[in-house]
């Protein structure tokens, strides 16, 4: 199906910030996960339109997602850090830029914590997990799952910035800036025919379509004069190398390619094929269109933002599970990813293809 993001406007009111004083602008704690933060980006962007033009916008974001938010024009400086939670280098930063705003994407308690150890003197996010405490602004909790089949987990992120000012109920979003330098070193420019193949999903099997199905693409592709590259992380290399094997030709760049590099490779093929995992947020960011694969999630919660894309879902009882490991067993266990045939996303492929 050809996909359209569902985003709301929370009707319930949500309290405005009233008088703020910016200080040395506004700084966001990142989300820790690539997909998510790619969720969050067109929230981003409406918070930076809704603030004065004199106000910069900062965000705090773990080291190896800052090149993503630095690939964000509207955002004017990115202060990275290592671990789950800010470190000192990141704190004494923080403190220097002098912020008068902090908004917290994450729901966890201890991305509160982290801009109230740096002393921000508004502080907004959601309530739960007790983070109200570290908080000087509040808005509802967000509940696990609420939503979920009705409207995408953007809107959620949208209603954050609604405090601060006016926030449009939109999933536009400028595309993410990327060197395609990065990506022609390996061969891969726009328009040659380029096909890339993600087979991989941090979250869990549950997730992943099988290695053969994704090696029956990659024959079909390059059976009809295509090209075909692999991207996925260094964990993911097993994965990519059998399917490498089982089609001769393919371009096997798995754990060879850091985050710029990937998003120049996503940005400069023609199509993608991938699981619903941050590589197919990634690449809608960079405005690549391409086939989604949903089976045990749900595309109405977590489908890509951005460039057009196509979704194969698998039609079974037993989905959305949301599950990490499929909890059925024998001839039920993964049955959402074997009723989701290489015919079916090739054909959503040749589909894409022609737009």
């Amino acid at each position: 199906m050809s996909y359209q993001p569902n985003v709301i406007s929370f009707e319930r009111p949500v309290k405005s910030l009233g008088k703020v004083d910016w200080r040395g602008g506004v700084i966001l704690r990142s989300t820790n996960w690539l997909g998510d933060l790619l969720m969050t980006l067109p929230a981003t962007w409406q918070l930076k339109k809704a603030l004065p033009v004199d106000v910069p916008l900062w965000v705090a974001s773990p080291a190896g997602l800052a090149p993503l938010w630095q690939a964000a024009s509207w955002v004017d400086g990115v202060i990275p850090f290592t671990g789950k939670r800010l470190d000192e280098a990141a704190r004494v930063e923080v403190r220097r830029q002098d912020f008068g705003l902090g908004i917290v994407l994450p729901n966890s308690f201890g991305s509160a914590m982290d801009f109230w150890r740096c002393g921000i003197p508004r502080r907004l996010g959601r309530c739960g997990n007790l983070r109200g405490l570290l908080l000087t602004d509040r808005i509802p909790q967000w509940r696990a799952h609420e939503g979920e089949g009705a409207w995408h987990q953007l809107s959620w992120y949208l209603e954050l910035m609604r405090p601060v000012g006016a926030v449009e109920c939109s999933a536009e979003c400028p595309k993410l800036d990327v060197d395609d330098a990065l990506a022609a070193e390996h061969g891969i420019v726009k328009g040659a025919g380029w096909v890339a193949l993600a087979p991989g999903a941090a979250y869990g099997p549950a997730k992943q379509w099988p290695e053969m199905n994704y090696a029956v693409v990659a024959r079909e592709v390059l059976k009809r004069g295509g090209k075909v590259v692999l991207v996925g992380t260094e964990k993911e290399g097993s994965l990519t190398s059998m399917i490498a094997q089982e089609a001769p030709g393919a371009l096997d760049l798995a754990g060879k390619t850091k985050l710029p590099a990937l998003m120049s490779v996503l940005a400069n093929v023609d199509a993608v094929v991938a699981n619903d995992s941050g590589s197919m947020h990634l690449a809608a960011a960079v405005g690549t269109p391409g086939v989604g694969i949903f089976a045990s999630t749900d595309p109405i919660a977590t489908g890509p933002l951005g460039a057009p894309w196509e979704l194969e879902v698998a039609d079974v009882d037993c989905r959305p599970c949301l599950q990490r490991i499929c909890p059925w067993a024998g001839s039920r266990q993964y049955q959402c990813m074997r009723c989701l045939t290489p015919e079916r996303i090739l054909a959503s492929l040749w589909k894409v293809g022609k737009k």
